[in-house]
């Protein structure tokens, strides 16, 4: 009996302390969480901001759109909502060195540029991945980047992964199959149609297709930058 007690205790703790880390406690006012976003640095310290007002204003929200939408892992959300329970809001701010203060590497020319760089195949006539958007950005900028910051220019031009349902081998034509090896896993541009080249494991290859579709419900409740 005791034992089963001191079972039940344990597993109280456990769902205790997870919960903990799956809402973000109200530390801060909403306008105060706003003011911090708005003063944001660098891109990350800017997402981790957008992340706890977002789920500090609507709890219900879907963490998983919300990682979508920053073009983030769920883990990285969990991680982020640890810290600022644990350590408080001096645990968001981007505190790396020589990070403070630094602009963004594209400013909204370079980003309209971007955009209009990508519905052209790149220079060596193959396909736009991660780590080639990263060159473009330094040849343009003179900034160098990682993949993973270009990635997140993708996303703030407005593209998502996209993942369709594979088809089985067998149970598919040739023309079917090569359809497939399009449209699995590629990267699609709300509210345009035009085709761009998909994903390959190098990094991210951008591919313009039919948008998901966002419900009315869904779409009034995302909060913009």
């Amino acid at each position: 009996m005791a034992g089963r007690s001191l079972i039940c205790f344990w597993w109280s703790c456990v769902v205790v302390k997870a919960s903990a880390y799956h809402f973000p406690d109200r530390l801060l006012t909403e306008d105060e969480l706003l003011q911090r976003q708005r003063a944001a640095t660098t891109i990350d310290e800017r997402d981790r901001w957008f992340a706890i007002r977002t789920l500090t204003r609507q709890p219900e929200y879907s963490r998983a759109q919300l990682a979508d939408q920053l073009g983030r892992a769920k883990s990285w959300l969990s991680r982020i909502i640890r810290l600022y329970n644990e350590h408080g809001p001096e645990a968001i701010e981007d505190r790396r060195k020589g990070r403070a203060g630094q602009p963004p590497a594209l400013n909204a020319a370079h980003r309209a540029l971007l955009d209009e760089r990508l519905q052209s195949a790149p220079d060596d006539g193959g396909e736009w991945t991660g780590s080639k958007v990263a060159e473009w950005i330094e040849i343009q900028t003179g900034r160098r980047v990682d993949t993973t910051t270009a990635r997140l220019y993708l996303h703030r031009l407005g593209y998502s992964r996209q993942k369709g349902r594979p088809v089985h081998p067998k149970a598919a034509s040739q023309e079917e199959q090569l359809e497939q090896q399009k449209k699995f896993g590629h990267w699609s541009k709300n509210g345009n149609s035009s085709t761009r080249t998909n994903e390959s494991s190098s990094g991210v290859r951008t591919k313009r297709g039919t948008a998901r579709k966002v419900s009315s419900v869904q779409r009034s409740r995302i909060l913009k930058y």
